[in-house]
This record gives C-alpha cells, structure tokens and sequence, in this order.
C-alpha cells in the first residue's frame, strides 16, 4: 500500500473511484464534477490517495479528514477497495506525521455491510459511541395531493444567511456530532446550485423553520437538515415543511429522497415514519484516543 497526498491532477480519477464505491463513511457525496472539483481542490491538505502499487495510476483507496477543533475529534471518511482495513493504523500513522489530524480522538462511520471494517474496528479497541438510519422515500403523484397546514413556505435567498445560521445553530446546539457554523459557510452554500433551502416566516419576518435539501444525482436527493425555532415545536411546521420538500422533489423527477436521523431521536422518526420514510441502512460511529 503506498499513501500520498492529493493534489488536482487526481481529481477526475478521485471522482470516478469515489462514484463507482460501494456505500461508504458518512458523506453522501454531491455528483456534480464542478461541485465535486472546487470542493476537493478547497482544502487539498485534507485527503490522502492510497495505491496498490508505485505506478500511481490507479486509486485504490482514499480517506478525507475532518477536524472538528471545537468538538475535539477529528472524522476520517475513506474507503478501500481490497477491504484490508488492517491498514487503518497505517494511514492514521501517515495522518499524524504529515500533521494533517490535528485531535487526539478519532471517529470512523462504519455500515452493517462493510464486515471487514467492522470487525477490524472491534479488534482494534475502537469503541461504538452512536448510531444513525439512513432513510428513504421513494415520491409518488398520490403523496401530491397530501394537503400541507397552512404555513407560507419559500425559497431562501442570499439575505438570509444571517437569520439562518443564528436559527441552525439555535436549532441544533443540543445535538450529537453537530459544529455550530458561520455565516460565510452558510451563504456559501446558499449560492450552490445543488442546495435548495426552504424556510417559513412568522409576521416580523423572522425564521421560523427550514428544510435544507441536496440534490446527490439526477433522481437521488437528500433532506440534509429540517430545523424549527425551538420555541415553535409542536406546531406541525416540521412536517409541513418535509412535506414541501417531497413535492419539490416529486416535481422536479427525483426517484430517492434520502436522509439521515440519529437513533436517539424518536420524535424526528416518528415524524418520517408517518411521512413513509423507510430505514435502509444503519450507520455506527466509532471512537478511538490515539494517545
């Protein structure tokens, strides 16, 4: 196995090695080259490429790395084509003397297919600490007639990103694994193409609500976050609003709407399970110190 940092010229080869992978870590990657290209190339420093051979030709693996400063670990999202995750030391070692993991704690998402990696992290000490569902509905014209309670539901705009991040980090600040963001982050993601975000008002014009969708493949997309004004739970506006998304996307042709719901939270999978979301797959989050 031969470890060497990205760089650009990789690009192409990392998207197609990347798509053709079979379901891996916890990024559900945007297909969309550009997109994919201005992300990997934004912070190249953060992935490493993996080679069965010197030839350097063909990629045999990957792994980007997260550091979540204020959380206090560090995410590794990779795969490996040969399953031989007995080499999770080697590259964690290669992480380390090329000052790319910056905590001491590292996190690894496994699913109930990748058995190798698995058993591998068990025999390692790695230890389980969360579990997550993925989810997924596939949209149908009779969901169209479902009527949605009266809230005025529109497409945010660039302006907003204030309002949105204050509500996102108010929303989210008691939840597992979740770094509160900043203001440029969120008009970043704003002006992307494949983002469509969805918010509903009260009368001072402030946000109430929001649905954040991704679109992942031309008939595969995700609701990448539903957020309420704490102080407005309970009003129905969190269906409302996935309600809406599952008409946007049933409009615009998607096949698969997907998402992802802590194990932890019954409410939010009461709440899909009556919308017709359905478990797919489990996602286990496992913790280990490296000193």
């Amino acid at each position: 196995m031969h470890i060497i940092n990205f760089n650009k010229s990789y690009t192409k080869k990392l998207y197609n090695f990347i798509k053709n992978s079979e379901p891996h870590g916890y990024i559900d990657w945007v297909f969309e080259y550009n997109y994919f290209e201005n992300y990997v190339n934004e912070s190249p420093k953060n992935i490493i490429l993996i080679f069965s051979d010197l030839s350097l030709q063909n990629i045999s693996g990957y792994c980007l790395v997260e550091n979540k400063e204020t959380l206090g670990f560090t995410q590794l999202n990779f795969s490996l084509i040969d399953k031989n995750y007995s080499n999770i030391t080697k590259i964690i070692n290669f992480l380390r003397k090329n000052s790319i993991i910056t905590n001491n704690k590292i996190i690894i998402t496994s699913n109930e297919k990748e058995k190798n990696l698995v058993s591998s992290l068990s025999k390692k000490g790695w230890r389980k600490i969360r579990k997550f569902y993925k989810l997924v509905k596939t949209p149908n014209d009779s969901f169209m007639t479902n009527k949605i309670k009266n809230f005025v539901i529109n497409k945010i705009s660039e302006k907003d990103s204030e309002q949105l991040t204050n509500l996102q980090n108010k929303a989210f600040n008691n939840h597992w694994g979740y770094e509160k963001n900043t203001c440029s982050k969120i008009r970043y993601e704003i002006c992307q193409n494949h983002n469509k975000i969805f918010i509903s008002r009260n009368n001072d014009y402030s946000i109430l609500g929001y649905v954040w969708i991704k679109d992942l493949e031309k008939y595969r997309s995700k609701i990448n976050m539903l957020g309420i004004e704490p102080n407005f739970e309970g009003n129905g506006l969190g269906k409302s609003l996935i309600s809406y998304a599952i008409k946007n996307e049933t409009k615009t042709g998607k096949k698969k709407i997907i998402l992802d719901v802590d194990s932890e939270n019954i409410k939010a999978q009461r709440l899909y399970g009556q919308l017709g979301f359905k478990k797919f797959q489990t996602l286990t989050w496992w913790e280990k110190k490296l000193f």
